[in-house]
């Protein structure tokens, strides 16, 4: 939407914050490990957060639940991206 920055942190949570205003609109909660990594997809809707309890995982941006839960990881997850179509992650 242009308006929402996305960031992660080692308190476990994702944010979302309006880029106008620097307000906080929501907190993402569920990793139980540091989050290292976040993107979000191309039509905005999707966010994917990496951590360091070593899953995957992605949220919808307009209710922040969670989608899914991306487990398989040895180690520490840093980086996470999303492809310009949406299609892979």
């Amino acid at each position: 939407d242009g308006e929402t920055i996305v960031s992660g942190s080692w308190d476990k949570t994702v944010r979302l914050w309006n880029r106008s205003t620097g307000a906080l609109v929501k907190t993402l909660e569920g990793h139980t490990g540091f989050v290292t990594a976040v993107a979000v997809s191309p039509d905005g809707e999707t966010i994917v957060s990496g951590s360091w309890d070593e899953t995957v995982r992605l949220w919808n941006r307009s209710t922040g639940a969670l989608v899914k839960t991306l487990e398989g990881h040895t180690s520490y997850v840093t980086a996470v991206a999303v492809s310009p179509d949406g299609e892979t992650i």
